[in-house]
């Protein structure tokens, strides 16, 4: 890590040196998240609902990357609670769609062109379209071709656009009788985010986030989701590769019990160079609870104890919400250890403009 002489990893999280090294304020576009998954709330509420849109068959989300992980927390919300199938697809086309699908085409920029090109293959057949974006080439060919458009804005990069990318796709879908969000679960939704903001915000000091940091160091962390949770872990993950430039993986239980556990008791047992962190939530299932509790002991046992994170939440969404904030927070103080600024991510750019050359 890249830590100043005479400092230590604790001095560097204090608020004066993590201003110093955050040369865009990363951090407040964290902390606006609770303010922002209101606005979100607000807007898919208010949306103007085209004529004819009625509750769909399936729905099919279509993104990729920050655009995406959204979705992902919403068809994980539809699983838990829903007959009504949602899926997201990150790939160039849609799957096979009946008269009454819902495809939402989601990307921050608009530009995105897994999911344009997959948007465009439905288009001019029968069922239900959206395309949610700020704009660019995803809204001009909505607007071309007379598919519903649903803009928003947000002065940051996508992966910090949670917010609009879960609440503004679940006041849609509440509507359309998809799955059910009444407007006292998106508060005690608000004031999870709110409780979660403030805890592991940079004026707290040595809150959970900066101590996970500091645990993480260089090493590659690995992050476990069990249940529900999974969809957390995928948000920890990528957070700690855009944010932090750092390798991250994930992996869910109960599946990561039936084949990657082995490798504790393989020839070179888990290397020292990963950093495991299981999460954990009061209303996860109990054989998974009492998974969590197995794994972490067999894993302690065989010399590679992981951090066990016990997040709050009365319920499963309040629960992924809270891990989904630890996350971004902590892989914000992964950068400030590292002393790099989380806001770019030249690597992406750079694959995104040779794509783009003929």
């Amino acid at each position: 890590m890249t830590i100043p002489p005479g400092a230590d990893e604790t001095s560097v999280l204090d608020t004066p040196a993590i201003t110093k090294r955050d040369p865009s304020s990363f951090h407040r576009l964290l902390a606006r998240l609770p303010e922002q998954a209101r606005d979100a709330w607000a807007l898919g509420k208010s949306w103007p609902m085209p004529a004819g849109f009625g509750t769909p068959s399936r729905v099919v989300l279509l993104g990729l990357g920050g655009s995406a992980i959204g979705a992902d927390i919403v068809a994980t919300l539809a699983r838990l609670q829903s007959a009504i199938p949602v899926e997201v697809v990150r790939q160039y086309a849609a799957p096979r769609l009946d008269d009454r699908a819902l495809v939402i085409a989601s990307s921050f920029s608009g530009n995105t062109e897994e999911p344009i090109a997959a948007f465009e293959g439905t288009l001019g057949q029968p069922g239900m379209r959206i395309a949610f974006t700020t704009g660019g080439r995803l809204a001009r060919e909505a607007r071309e071709r007379g598919a519903p458009l649903l803009e928003y804005t947000w002065d940051g990069p996508p992966r910090t656009a949670l917010g609009y990318g879960v609440f503004t796709l679940l006041g849609v879908l509440d509507r359309l009788g998809v799955l059910s969000l009444s407007d006292d679960d998106a508060e005690a939704a608000f004031d999870a985010l709110a409780l979660a903001t403030r805890r592991y915000a940079i004026d707290t000091p040595m809150n959970e986030a900066k101590r996970l940091a500091i645990a993480i160091g260089d090493r590659v962390p690995v992050i476990i989701g069990p249940d529900f949770l999974d969809v957390a872990a995928r948000r920890f993950s990528s957070e700690l590769n855009e944010n932090a430039k750092q390798w991250a993986f994930c992996t869910a239980i109960p599946e990561f019990n039936h084949n990657a556990l082995q490798a504790l008791l393989g020839p070179h047992g888990t290397p020292t160079m990963l950093a495991p962190i299981i999460l954990d939530a009061p209303t996860v299932h109990p054989r998974n609870r009492r998974r969590v509790q197995e794994t972490a002991r067999m894993m302690t046992e065989a010399g590679a104890p992981p951090h066990l994170v016990c997040v709050d939440g009365a319920t499963p969404f309040e629960a992924i919400l809270h891990a989904s904030t630890l996350g971004s927070w902590t892989s914000y103080y992964l950068a400030m250890l590292h002393g790099i600024d989380p806001t770019p991510v030249a690597a992406l750019d750079t694959l995104k403009e040779r794509m783009a050359r003929d």
